[in-house]
């Protein structure tokens, strides 16, 4: 390839997305989930992958008297909110909007344990999705390689498996389903605290979510274009 070429990665961006589709959509309806852990505010589930030497885990909670327009407003990285509330991130920036749902996020994490796990990012193509006969949302995530986005000097790039996140009506509030896998890149950490970091991780995200959700004074802007929910944010 000449030197003034860049690598074309939209040819892959649709196949990469149309396989991690299909992963998420058969792990949520597979019978092998155990649960892990159980909590007022939600469960978790996992599951030993056949394919990666690690565990898929899958979240289910609830948000009361919140609609699904709310709760992705909160969630979404182009959203007003997502930094008043997540703990665990240290910024999220949309690389590229390849389409009207479709763009390549940035995902940055704090370090954690003391300085002992170093900060991390994930590079993901986010493709998000909206059901206007009942509002509910979904996105699916996972890793790849942008010419915008080069790896950053002392921050580990992690990998991001399929993921799903689902928000869906539920009574007089919301109920939230994901499927996390990931690989954080752990070295000289026993084995058995590095799987348990992915549900405590997990339970905090959706922890923090709950109570900034819960707080009388969150007010929600609805009137905000978000990237594959635009048109649904003034709706559900």
């Amino acid at each position: 390839m000449p030197a003034t070429e860049t690598p074309d990665y939209h040819s892959t961006y649709e196949a990469a997305m149309q396989n991690a589709e299909n992963r998420v959509f058969h792990l949520l309806h597979s019978l092998e989930w155990q649960l892990h852990t159980e909590k007022k505010t939600g469960c978790i589930w996992s599951m030993r992958c056949n394919v990666m030497d690690n565990y898929i885990f899958r979240y289910e909670g609830r948000i009361p008297n919140r609609t699904c327009a709310e709760v992705s407003a909160m969630i979404h990285p182009q959203g007003l909110h997502r930094n008043k509330w997540d703990s665990q991130s240290a910024g999220v920036r949309v690389v590229e909007e390849i389409s009207h749902d479709t763009s390549v996020i940035l995902h940055k994490t704090k370090g954690r344990m003391m300085g002992l796990i170093s900060p991390r990012e994930t590079l993901d193509l986010c493709r998000f999705a909206y059901d206007p006969v009942d509002g509910s949302r979904s996105v699916v995530m996972v890793s790849v390689e942008h010419e915008k986005s080069p790896k950053t000097a002392g921050v580990v790039r992690a990998q991001t498996f399929p993921t799903l996140l689902m928000i869906n009506p539920l009574g007089d509030g919301v109920k939230i389903t994901s499927i996390v896998q990931g690989d954080m890149y752990l070295q000289g950490i026993p084995q058995s605290i590095v799987d348990s970091l992915m549900p405590k991780g997990i339970l905090n995200f959706f922890d923090d979510l709950v109570k900034y959700a819960d707080k009388d004074d969150t007010k929600v802007c609805l009137n905000r274009n978000l990237t594959g929910w635009c048109g649904a944010h003034l709706e559900n």
